[in-house]
């Protein structure tokens, strides 16, 4: 299975998409929180919203917000380390892994 389907993997630096990215409130403290603005389809389905996370202008984690009724087409996603909560797909850094799948259930 293709494994690059996303513009971004964790590790990345911010400066990669610095001027595609939206700031709101932290999900973390002491972390950044950005909207991808740009649009982008994942196995022919386009996310409600991209929510990537950074910490020291590292990516640490991906936040992906899909419609329900999209779901069943990007179930592939956690073949390739995405997790599911609700109808969200994340992949995180694990030493915030506990902290996105916590905020993911409210």
């Amino acid at each position: 299975m293709e494994t690059d389907i996303l513009p971004f993997r964790l590790g990345m630096q911010y400066e990669n998409w610095e001027f595609d990215l939206k700031p709101i409130d932290s999900r973390i403290k002491g972390y950044d929180s950005y909207i991808y603005i740009k649009e982008i389809t994942i196995f022919g389905i386009k996310p409600r919203k991209i929510e990537l996370i950074f910490y020291w202008e590292l990516l640490v984690t991906i936040i992906l917000d899909f419609n329900n009724s999209d779901l069943p087409g990007v179930q592939k996603l956690s073949l390739i380390g995405y997790k599911q909560v609700n109808h969200y797909f994340y992949k995180s850094d694990i030493k915030i892994n506990s902290q996105i799948y916590h905020s993911l259930l409210c």
